[in-house]
């Protein structure tokens, strides 16, 4: 079976937890993550951020500062029988309108376990009925349910319809201090229409509505789809990014200075075509997910290029992917109803126009605006899974930035990181001793002027060393040398006083050792 992988993640602040369900077939369900500083409701239809009453996500944990009035997922493709052009929506922005359902395909009315599985309240899916469910878990609060969009009487109007799909939804929050203001959704999304769908695009929908409106809007909106920014003395490249702010104060008493909202597509579906090398990494495209090419032409040491425990092969992020090929704005007033001016709006196009603009990344004036981010095209087989991983980040900026940005990007960074490298490192499910073993150490800024930052985690306490060689093997600083508890690490390593060159910094815990290369300049 072939598998396809989009990552979006997202950095939200959610109330306390609860559920709701909505009545009537089948068991429409909702849920809050809320173990860090986001709110976010998630559902088992397709959306989040939408609670039953309206605003679904508020940051920080308790403030009430409500960032979010709804999001779900897109999918589109084109029928290659009639060449239709078809979209199933999670979330209309228009009505708040879903097009999916809850469960697999096929089960029947009030299935017990078409519901949201939430760790530790229900955790986990049972495997007897939901072989796909996940048993373990990830972070400190998993969440996972089905959906899907096979239910003709949930599509709207026109010419839209079932295309086939099963969609598996999880959730991760993790309540560490850097990735506090962040909540990770992953959406597997399972071609069931037993024939090929062809020119896919996967998006995500999502009406901010920062703070309250008080009748006029007042959102700003922009996408980022790469920049470079140095902050600190910090490199950090930001790209597939959509986020949302305002500058006036929020009514009230007091009233609060309202941050930024960003939606990151941490992965995407998979950019390979046979003959090229597009991450330049003198690995054919074709070979880039092919197990036997790296063992038969590359030693084991060239297997897991970051160090993070997972094999090249089946890591994202060592793989070329298709990134956000569209961010398009939308308006209260300017919005795609239909599945074709849907379908044309995913691939990049101006619905009314039908010319091509793929990105409205420029700030525009103030108004209730809402945004389409969006990957594609791309074939999905039968019985394949594409999946989406995004992450929505949260930032305070005004009167500490100039602008919403460069708050994001330093928030953003985590995301990216501890997607790329420490995923499965730190689990709040100590008792079931469920931690996987990963190597993932990572050093910024590199190349270093001054300070630099060692980061890694430790899966057991024990004695922790951290030491700094030269390239004849010298100690030339002994950084850290104590006993330490298991978690997340930040070292910092002070290069100030040594001589211009390459070094090695060395990392011993109860579980591994690890070197990487550290280049210090004057």
């Amino acid at each position: 079976m072939k598998v396809l992988i989009v990552l979006l993640t997202i950095a939200v602040f959610m109330g306390a937890n609860a559920r709701y369900n909505n009545g009537g077939g089948r068991p429409f369900d909702t849920a809050v993550h809320d173990t860090n500083q986001v709110e976010l409701y998630i559902s088992n239809y397709g959306k989040f951020g939408q609670a039953a009453t309206g605003f679904g996500c508020w940051w920080p944990k308790g403030s009430n500062h409500n960032y979010m009035y709804g999001a779900g997922i897109w999918f589109g493709t084109v029928d290659s029988a009639t060449g239709d052009t078809l979209v199933t929506i999670g979330y209309g922005p228009h009505g708040g309108e879903s097009e999916f359902v809850p469960g697999l395909e096929g089960m029947p009315i009030n299935h017990p376990d078409a519901i949201i599985f939430m760790h530790p309240e229900n955790w986990p899916a049972p495997d007897t009925a939901l072989p796909m469910a996940p048993q373990d878990t990830v972070s400190h609060e998993d969440s996972w349910c089905c959906m899907n969009d096979c239910d003709s009487a949930y599509h709207g109007p026109g010419d839209t319809r079932p295309i086939g799909l099963e969609v598996y939804q999880t959730g991760y929050a993790w309540d560490i201090p850097q990735i506090e203001d962040i909540v990770f959704l992953t959406y597997e999304i399972k071609n069931v229409s037993g024939h090929n769908l062809e020119d896919c695009y996967i998006g995500l929908c999502t009406d901010n509505d920062i703070g309250n409106e008080g009748g006029t809007g007042n959102d700003v909106i922009a996408g980022i789809v790469s920049q470079e920014y140095i902050i600190e003395g910090d490199t950090i490249l930001v790209d597939d990014l959509g986020y949302q702010w305002q500058v006036d104060e929020e009514p009230g008493a007091p009233p609060w200075v309202p941050g930024t909202i960003g939606f990151d597509y941490l992965q995407s579906p998979w950019e390979l075509v046979e003959g090229e090398d597009k991450d330049n990494d003198t690995i054919p495209d074709q070979f880039e997910r092919d197990s036997s090419y790296y063992v038969n032409n590359w030693p084991p040491y060239k297997w897991d290029i970051d160090s993070d425990g997972t094999p090249d092969w089946r890591d994202p992020s060592e793989i070329p992917q298709l990134g956000m090929t569209a961010f398009k704005r939308l308006t209260l007033t300017l919005e795609p109803n239909f599945d074709n001016e849907r379908y044309l709006t995913l691939a990049g196009y101006d619905f009314q126009t039908g010319i091509y603009n793929p990105y409205d990344t420029a700030p525009p004036l103030p108004d209730d605006q809402r945004f389409l981010m969006s990957s594609g095209p791309f074939e999905l087989m039968p019985e394949s899974t594409a999946i989406i991983l995004v992450g929505i980040v949260f930032a305070d900026w005004i009167n500490i930035y100039t602008t919403p940005d460069t708050a994001l990007a330093l928030v953003d960074k985590w995301a990216q990181l501890w997607y790329d490298m420490y995923w499965y490192l730190y689990t709040g499910v100590k008792e079931e001793h469920s931690y996987k073993v990963s190597s993932g150490l990572l050093i910024t800024p590199n190349p270093v002027l001054g300070v630099a930052q060692v980061s890694f985690a430790t899966l057991r306490a024990g004695v922790l060393s951290v030491k700094l060689y030269n390239t004849v093997g010298q100690v030339v600083k002994d950084v850290v040398g104590e006993y330490a508890q298991a978690g997340f690490h930040i070292i910092d390593v002070d290069t100030r006083g040594l001589a211009q060159g390459t070094y090695f910094i060395i990392v011993e815990t109860p579980d591994y050792k690890l070197s990487r290369s550290l280049v210090i300049l004057r």
